[in-house]
């Protein structure tokens, strides 16, 4: 299969993909397409949709790993089930963002939720000025517009950016310990 998608149409795919987005939200000259695994597909988007501003919102590796495991998902996620794989799916991804970040280094840039959280206004304005958008003070707001949001975290996006989240994994840090012994023997750093 992969050896098989070097001999894409690579156009093709993006104007396929880009046929097959008309009519989620409104009409518009952007989409947001924030499915999980997108990670995985970096370098078929970058060559599939030159141009396209790719973010990757990272958050602390237990905080990331702890939000799957207590979460049953609909369309499965069998990893997030066990500790033990989790924390392998964890390290695949480490490495293959890393990867990426090597061969498409401008290809996407990385926010950190922490940040975010801690700092909305500056986080955001660098966010949009990588996205080539300009600043507007309802950024701030986001949860007051009235547009659709057809994701998981539709309520989520009706409120104000709240830090409960940020160490809710510490609640449970004891029961963490081994995914942070994995995770750290490693090369993942979970302080």
């Amino acid at each position: 299969m992969v050896e098989r998608s070097a001999c894409l149409d690579f156009h093709r795919l993006g104007s396929i993909y880009r046929s097959s987005t008309a009519g989620y939200g409104h009409a518009g000259p952007r989409l947001i397409d924030k499915t999980p695994l997108n990670f995985l597909y970096l370098g078929l988007i970058h060559l599939a949709l030159p141009g396209a501003r790719v973010v990757h919102l990272r958050r602390h590796p237990l905080a990331s790993c702890h939000a799957m495991y207590k979460t049953l998902f609909r369309m499965g996620y069998p990893f997030s089930y066990s500790l033990e794989d989790l924390g392998h799916y964890y390290l695949a991804y480490h490495r293959l963002m890393e990867h990426w970040r090597t061969v498409i280094p401008d290809s996407f840039i990385d926010v950190d939720y922490e940040e975010l959280v801690r700092d909305q206004e500056a986080t955001s304005r660098r966010l949009l000025d990588y996205c080539g958008l300009s600043w507007e003070d309802a950024c701030l707001a986001f949860h007051r517009n009235d547009s659709p949001s057809a994701t998981a975290s539709a309520v989520q996006v009706r409120r104000p950016i709240y830090a409960s989240s940020v160490d809710r994994w510490r609640s449970c840090e004891r029961q963490l310990e081994p995914l942070r012994r994995f995770l750290e023997s490693n090369g993942i750093d979970c302080a």
